[in-house]
């Protein structure tokens, strides 16, 4: 009889062992609460760039980090008294299949109706624009009618394209 309940005090205490080794396998949802000070607004970054809008706004899935900078290192580096939070986004990786975004200029096959394209403060053309990479552009400045035309001589409009590295430079 003690054999019997020994036995069966092992396999239950083994059985009770390998479930709680088991891990919940449902996928959580994380989100991202900020708690502040009454009154407080600090500044929020994000890749590196103000944001100036709701953190709600954000998807939690896509940031890989974040971090608070307050007191006297908030004020040095970023003049923020409120103190600074830096988000940083997981990049999206390209799959070796997938296309990769372009930016086209739409009716330029009629060489005459296309507008002038000015990279980096140099003259440039629709095949260098093609060949530039989304990830490289740091903005795009449309000008029209008018302006293009007294500015830039460009009566079809004038797209301007400043880069990460041209704008180091």
């Amino acid at each position: 009889m003690k054999k019997i309940i020994l036995t069966t005090c092992v396999i239950v205490l083994s059985i009770c062992l390998v479930q709680a080794q088991t891990t919940d396998k449902s996928p959580k949802q994380e989100t991202l609460h900020v708690k502040l000070k009454d009154g407080a607004k600090p500044d929020i970054y994000v890749d590196g760039k103000k944001f100036d809008f709701p953190l709600d706004l954000l998807d939690t899935d896509r940031i890989e980090s974040v971090d608070v900078i307050k007191g006297k290192m908030a004020i040095k580096e970023y003049n923020s008294k409120h103190g600074v939070i830096i988000i940083t986004t997981k990049k999206k990786e390209l799959k070796v299949n997938e296309p990769q975004p372009q930016v086209k200029v739409i009716d330029y096959a009629d060489i005459k109706k296309t507008p002038k394209i000015i990279i980096d403060k140099k003259n440039s053309s629709q095949e260098v624009l093609n060949k530039l990479s989304p990830d490289d552009i740091e903005s795009i400045k449309v000008i029209k009618d008018e302006q293009a035309v007294k500015k830039y001589n460009a009566p079809n409009g004038v797209i301007i394209i400043t880069t990460k590295k041209g704008n180091k430079e």
